[in-house]
């Protein structure tokens, strides 16, 4: 029965439970919004695997330190596994809005407590600030696991500020991954050179677009408000009529423009042109506007056109106007390019060159009184996209900026009409234009939806892990503050257990070498605390009773030379864990009944010297899905992916952060596990905190758990399952009661027991009957009210070896 068991993939799942109780297991990040961690499974489903797998526990630990480092020279079949093996560190309790040196001495503090504890049974975070009062380690030791931390980069989660995950390892190697990025990239270009196209024969085609976007006359727009809809205005700014301009080669005849008042300097307005320019060889950009100062005016300051990417993204030209002169910006210096008249309308045409990086221009009242400027300096830094015009305060010479009319803007890669042409007439779409139309518009959805689906897919699979970063050594935080600097410190091993040094050609973390450092048969901690944890999850409580705190503070072993034989056994088999399950349940001490015996209770009440096996109440998990098996619809097979929203959704704040229950009949190490809104039910019935490495569970026993076994719709809902599952079952009701006994309490009831269960199921239909319940619902009722007694008892949430197992002996 053992080998079955150890056999079985349920193996994996329960005893992969007990150690994400260490590594602080959880699907969130922690931080205030608490950010959602899609790739936290495939950890959870790594160590489920290696159990599974009978992992050697040296090699489990190397991977979960240095699995990224071992992947590169390892089997490439185990590339991913080892990758994934490393959210040991990364699934911590998380710190920051953003990937911040600001926040990761945080990080880092609960990554160095956790290996600490869990591999070392030492408590090596009280060296954060000082010496450690009471084991040998110190702060030294502290920095110098903190730099090895420091050397490596960390996945981040995604928090208030930095609202998406970043720096994720790939699961394939680093050469297949810039290969599988080199395509995504190339796919987008392609995707976004056809949208491209498409939206300029859109606007060729659209008779709403005049100079290449929609209203950018001011027609659409109200009398006596500010612009709105496709424009954006801060500040006293209004449509109306006698801001029209009379130049009409660009725009057909409108009857409007807009006046902006003086305001602040960043007041104004903004358009954002939706089929913007990118630089193309061999073509140029062409931007036109007209304008004027309202006379009169008493305002000496400038006003500003802006052309670039975005508001600040990155500039191409500026022009700045007062009521008396227009300038131009020529690379980093202003340059007075001619002298205005308050009152009077210009009209300023740009012709930008991407290739050359100059721009040439014309500024004036009319065809023959222009005045022009030839190759002028771009903005240094353009990344060669226009999609933005600006008008605001922020000109060449300080102070309130004067009131001034604006109209008849374009955009386009074809020269404007020169002024003193036209007029422009309206265009007026043809049949055959509006079928060419609509086919564009089915076109550029489509091709849009494809650039979204790609942008979003991604390339090859991730992992919530670490990966290699730059080497750096690490300086003492005096009182554990990061701006309090001391010494510098090499990064090493813990003094006391060799003070292992990186060897000097090292050009890594360091996170290999602490591997092997924490794994090699000279430590005398890591295999003796994880044999502890063995022996405290199968009998529970370990031999050291304090299992993650094998220090001074810890308790003494109550078994030493026990403890002793089994690490030596342990280390012997090759670190196998199947073969210490082995040795341990073969025991006597293992299979000794719970019964008591009077004079060892006197002298043993807490049984620290093992002569009986101890009652324990099953944990959350457990009763969990004892339930969903006994009632038949425990789903055996691995859980999907949690159904978290889609990541370009995600907004999640310290006001509003993320949280979800997702229902689910699989097993209950596949819930859904949250920081800082627990899931209500393993909450309750006492399962892991995930915000700290939990050496050992502490059960309670409380009102609202007995309410919720009495109340719950899942303990109800299980208990009718469990009923229709006896009905089915061939026999009388004394036959079905047996059946009941045995699959939820493992055990054949006595005679009396089948008859009190009979006179219970019999009374309750009686009164169902006068309840008004039909009759064909009866039997399931009363039989379901029988189930919620068998289901919430303690014969079935407690462990009890009494009926089966060696008696036990006077430890006399």
């Amino acid at each position: 029965m053992v080998d079955r068991l150890l056999a079985s993939s349920a193996h994996g799942e329960r005893w992969g439970r007990h150690w994400l109780d260490v590594a602080r297991y959880a699907d969130t990040a922690g931080d205030g919004a608490d950010y959602p961690v899609r790739e936290a499974g495939k950890y959870r489903n790594w160590v489920i695997n290696s159990f599974n797998a009978d992992q050697p526990y040296d090699e489990f630990l190397r991977e979960q330190i240095a699995g990224d480092i071992l992947a590169k020279s390892g089997s490439p079949d185990q590339y991913a596994s080892r990758v994934t093996a490393t959210g040991f560190l990364a699934i911590g309790k998380r710190y920051g809005y953003k990937p911040s040196p600001d926040y990761q001495h945080l990080d880092f503090a609960d990554a160095i407590d956790s290996v600490g504890r869990s591999v070392l049974g030492l408590s090596l975070g009280c060296a954060r600030c000082h010496d450690h009062k009471y084991d040998p380690v110190t702060a030294a030791d502290y920095y110098a696991l903190y730099g090895i931390l420091q050397s490596s980069t960390w996945a981040f989660p995604g928090g208030e500020e930095q609202k998406r995950p970043v720096y994720f390892p790939p699961l394939v190697p680093q050469d297949e991954a810039v290969r599988l990025d080199q395509l995504k990239a190339a796919e987008l270009a392609r995707l976004d050179a056809e949208i491209g196209r498409l939206k300029s024969e859109r606007v060729t085609l659209d008779g709403k677009s005049f100079a290449g976007g929609v209203d950018l006359g001011f027609e659409g727009q109200t009398l006596g408000k500010p612009p709105a809809g496709v424009w954006l205005s801060a500040g006293p700014n209004s449509v109306i009529a006698e801001a029209q301009s009379p130049f009409a080669h660009t725009h057909p005849a409108g009857t409007r423009g807009v006046r902006l008042g003086t305001g602040q300097k960043t007041d104004g307005i903004r358009y954002v042109f939706e089929h913007g320019l990118r630089a193309t060889p061999g073509k140029q950009m062409h931007f036109t506007i007209d304008f004027r100062t309202v006379a009169p005016t008493d305002k000496h300051g400038a006003y500003r056109f802006y052309l670039g990417r975005g508001v600040i993204a990155s500039l191409a030209v500026e022009c700045s106007v007062t009521a008396t002169e227009f300038a131009i910006r020529d690379g980093a210096k202003w340059e007075v390019v001619r002298q205005l008249e308050p009152g009077t309308w210009h009209t300023l045409r740009l012709t930008l060159d991407p290739e050359k990086k100059k721009y040439t221009g014309i500024v004036g009242t009319a065809a023959a009184e222009l005045t022009a400027f030839q190759d002028k300096q771009l903005a240094a830094n353009w990344d060669g996209i226009l999609d933005t015009f600006i008008c605001d305060g922020i000109g060449h010479v300080e102070g309130p900026a004067p009131v001034r009319d604006l109209d008849n803007i374009g955009l386009m890669e074809t020269p404007f009409g020169a002024p003193g042409t036209g007029p422009v007439t309206p265009t007026v779409l043809s049949a055959d234009a509006k079928e060419k139309l609509a086919k564009v518009d089915l076109d550029l959805a489509a091709l849009t939806k494809s650039r979204v689906a790609e942008a979003a897919r991604m390339p090859y699979e991730v992992a919530y892990g670490v990966s290699e970063g730059t080497p750096v050594n690490a300086r003492i935080q005096q009182r554990g503050e990061p701006e309090k600097l001391g010494d510098e410190v090499p990064r090493r091993f813990l003094e006391v257990l060799g003070g292992d040094a990186l060897p000097t050609n090292s050009t890594g973390s360091g996170r290999l070498e602490l591997a092997n450092w924490l794994t090699r048969p000279t430590n005398p901690l890591t295999a003796r605390v994880f044999v502890n944890r063995v022996w405290q999850w199968h009998f529970g409580q370990g031999l050291v009773p304090t299992s993650s705190d094998f220090g001074t503070r810890g308790e003494a072993p109550s078994h030493p030379e026990l403890l002793d034989w089994l690490t030596s056994q342990f280390v012997a088999s090759g670190w196998k864990v199947k073969a210490l399950h082995r040795l341990i349940l073969r025991s006597r001490t293992y299979q000794l009944a719970s019964d008591d015996h009077a004079e060892n209770l006197k002298l043993d009440p807490e049984n620290r010297w093992l002569w009986r096996a101890s009652r324990r109440s099953l944990d959350a998990e457990s009763i969990r899905d004892a339930m969903l098996a006994v009632s038949g619809r425990l789903d055996r097979s691995p859980a999907p992916s949690h159904p978290f929203p889609p990541v370009d959704t995600w907004g999640f704040t310290i006001h509003a952060p993320f949280h979800a229950v997702y229902d689910s009949n699989h097993r209950s190490i596949y819930l859904m596990v949250q920081r800082n809104r627990r899931h209500p039910f393993l909450a309750l019935f006492d399962a892991a905190d995930p915000n700290q490495s939990i050496a050992e569970r502490q059960p309670t026993t409380t009102p609202t758990q007995s309410l919720f076994l009495m109340n719950s719709p899942f303990v109800h809902e299980q208990s009718a399952a469990f009923a229709q599952r006896l009905l089915a079952v061939e026999g009388d009701e004394a036959t079905r009661v047996r059946s009941a006994f045995e699959l939820a309490h493992g055990r054949i009831p006595s005679e009396s027991d089948v008859a009190d269960a009979v006179t219970f199921i019999t009374a309750y239909r009686d009164k169902l009957a006068t309840q008004n319940i039909p009759p064909d619902q009866q039997p399931v009722v009363a039989w379901s009210a029988f189930a919620r007694v068998l289901l919430t008892g303690n014969a079935f949430l407690y462990v009890d070896s009494q009926l089966s197992g060696y008696k036990s002996k006077s430890i006399n």
